[in-house]
């Protein structure tokens, strides 16, 4: 149940691309159901949250800290909890960037889906371990692919420091207001990026408690 919330969190940042696809487009209505769906998908996320918060410690994952399990739920649920707050933020002021930014944009975005679902295999493989008793090749295994999200997170936040400098060359033909809040969509985007690598983190604590 644990990794089945971590895949249904990783589904709403997947969503990501789509939304701001239309977004740029000026398609606010196909924008709109697209966040209905991430709305949707983070409603699911929080059952199942709700879900394992009520029957730890059990089964496979009964030899470790339920504090440790908490923690690594919240930091799951924060992934979803982040790209509803973007999309809802850009929906609500149609929000766009300046044309001259979206491939940089659709580079950052793919970086940050990909460290959502290298956060999942990262639990896929802390699961793994629970049942071949913590072994050390597993543990090697969580190590690298912790490795893989640590390295994600820092090319995001390398995408990000890229895309503000290039937003900010563009100011003077954005009203105040919405180049504050297109700043702020760029550092939400940055912290799912920072959360999955928190969820690699916690699990390499699990692996080594």
């Amino acid at each position: 149940m644990l990794e089945e919330h971590v895949q249904g969190c990783a589904k709403c940042v997947a969503r990501l691309p789509k939304y701001f696809e239309a977004a740029q487009a000026g398609q606010w209505e196909r924008a709109r159901k697209i966040q209905e769906d991430i709305a949707a998908l983070e409603s699911a996320a929080d059952d199942l949250k709700g879900a394992v918060r009520k029957n730890l410690p059990r089964g496979l994952w009964m030899s470790v800290s339920r504090t440790d399990l908490l923690e690594l739920v919240r930091m799951q649920d924060k992934m979803a909890n982040d790209t509803k707050d973007v999309v809802g933020l850009s929906l609500g002021r149609q929000l766009a960037f300046p044309k001259q930014l979206e491939k940089s944009l659709g580079k950052y975005i793919a970086t940050v889906v990909d460290s959502a679902h290298a956060a999942v295999a990262v639990v896929s493989a802390t699961r793994d371990l629970t049942r071949a008793a913590f072994g050390a090749r597993q543990i090697k295994a969580i190590s690298s692919r912790a490795v893989a999200v640590e390295r994600l997170e820092r090319k995001s936040d390398d995408l990000q420091s890229k895309l503000r400098a290039k937003l900010m060359a563009h100011e003077e033909k954005l009203s105040p207001i919405d180049a504050m809040f297109l700043y702020q969509l760029l550092l939400q985007m940055g912290e799912i990026a920072d959360s999955a690598e928190k969820v690699a983190h916690r699990a390499q604590i699990i692996a080594n408690s």
